[in-house]
């Protein structure tokens, strides 16, 4: 994928909330908090990359949640490549965060 190994996402209230980076093919942890699931590409070049979020969830335990993930066929045709996660340990704070970027982001594999 590419080195870095943050992301920064912003709600819809202007708030930014950094995400680590996981591929795919990588281990993920077992802790909880909120993950995107994602299209991760160049933009061209030296233009640095780009994200397109896909769909966005909360979780007691990010391991065990995306051995199944939530809309395959969605996240197939939009290119999933990457993971972000973030470790929120209040699930007060997870749907507030989480409603905060669900709001603020188009997320193709959430529209009903």
């Amino acid at each position: 994928m590419f080195k870095q190994k943050d992301w920064f996402f912003q709600g819809k209230s202007g708030t930014e909330y950094k995400f680590g980076i996981y591929a795919k093919t990588r281990p993920i942890p077992e802790s909880g908090g909120i993950y995107i699931l994602a299209y991760t590409h160049p933009r061209g070049h030296r233009s640095g990359f780009e994200v397109n979020m896909l769909y966005a969830g909360e979780t007691e335990n990010f391991r065990q949640r995306l051995v199944d993930p939530p809309q395959p066929e969605c996240l197939w045709d939009g290119n999933w490549n990457c993971i972000y996660l973030l470790h929120v340990e209040s699930a007060q704070k997870k749907r507030k965060i989480l409603a905060d970027l669900i709001a603020g982001n188009d997320l193709s594999c959430m529209q009903s």
